[in-house]
């Protein structure tokens, strides 16, 4: 276990986040708290939150759960609920039927998580544009609407997948996500072609996340599917760091492509990987209409 690993799960622990709020917190202040479940988070809704308040605090809670468990622990009958704000994902809580707080202070995302917001085709134009420096617009179309048809292929290949973590997450069996590298399992060619590796998926979910498949009827497995097809938008399922690895390896492989094709030398210095993404692309985004109307609710008279 890494250092970093380390500090989180101590931190998740003791809930590092509401202790810390308790010391500065102050009664006669109007100071805003902000509590995020990650840094990258901070990232993102930095971007929107800046013209709020010069006057705040962040707080990297390291999970939804210590997010929740701070708002529950709170006595909201002494502290402000419009100075105390707490951002989460909505990841698989609602498919799952998990109760899930909602109050004026808690926004949650519509999407499975922030970087589902950043992944799209209004993203990806812009970072041909900016990051490339490429600008033909009819070949920027014909890029993305390469985009658009690998990611449907992409999407049908990574259900299964989906539907086994929704049945981990349903026996309540605790499976390190993280660990899960989709490069291992799929890549994007040269030519911009999604590529599915010979490679038994449920072997290595199983064996990256140390957890055992329960055993269940194909019924079982159908039932979830089904799940998954009747969400409103496959950004309600498809989790944020997958999507955004595809786009993001999607990317990485246009430099080239460019290259190769159109002899477009980008010369291009800045790297982005999944890391680093939500940092460089999350002030490239516009910001989502459901969080500007929640900050319009909070705070009418800022905006």
């Amino acid at each position: 276990m890494s250092i970093v690993e380390q500090l989180k799960e101590k931190a998740a622990e003791s809930n590092l986040a509401y202790l810390k709020l308790l010391q500065k917190y102050r009664f006669d202040s109007n100071e805003l708290h902000y509590i995020f479940e990650g840094y990258e988070d901070q990232s993102f809704y930095f971007n929107f939150l800046q013209d709020i308040s010069d006057e705040y605090i962040p707080y990297v809670s390291f999970g939804k759960k210590q997010s929740i468990e701070l708002y529950n622990k709170i006595d909201w009958s002494i502290y402000d609920k419009k100075r105390v704000i707490i951002f989460i994902d909505r990841d698989y809580s609602r498919i799952l039927g998990e109760l899930i707080p909602e109050d004026n202070n808690i926004y949650e995302t519509s999407y499975y998580s922030i970087e589902n917001y950043v992944s799209n085709i209004n993203t990806l134009r812009r970072l041909i544009n900016e990051i490339l420096h490429y600008h033909d617009d009819i070949e920027i179309k014909k890029i993305i609407d390469k985009y658009e048809k690998e990611l449907s292929t992409f999407l049908k290949a990574i259900k299964p997948i989906i539907a086994w973590i929704l049945i981990i997450r349903n026996n309540r069996l605790k499976a390190n996500l993280n660990m899960i590298d989709l490069a291992k399992l799929f890549s994007i060619k040269d030519d911009l072609s999604f590529n599915i590796h010979d490679e038994d998926k449920l072997a290595y979910l199983e064996k990256v996340t140390h957890i055992k498949t329960p055993k269940v009827y194909l019924s079982v497995f159908k039932s979830w599917y089904l799940v998954i097809n009747n969400q409103p938008s496959y950004k309600h399922y498809l989790r944020g760091k997958y999507e955004l690895w595809f786009m993001i390896t999607f990317f990485n492989k246009l430099n080239n492509f460019l290259l190769t094709n159109f002899s477009h030398n980008s010369k291009v210095t800045t790297n982005i990987n999944c890391s680093n993404a939500i940092e460089i692309i999350g002030p490239r985004i516009m910001i989502p209409t459901r969080l500007n109307d929640f900050l319009n609710r909070l705070y009418p008279e800022q905006k």
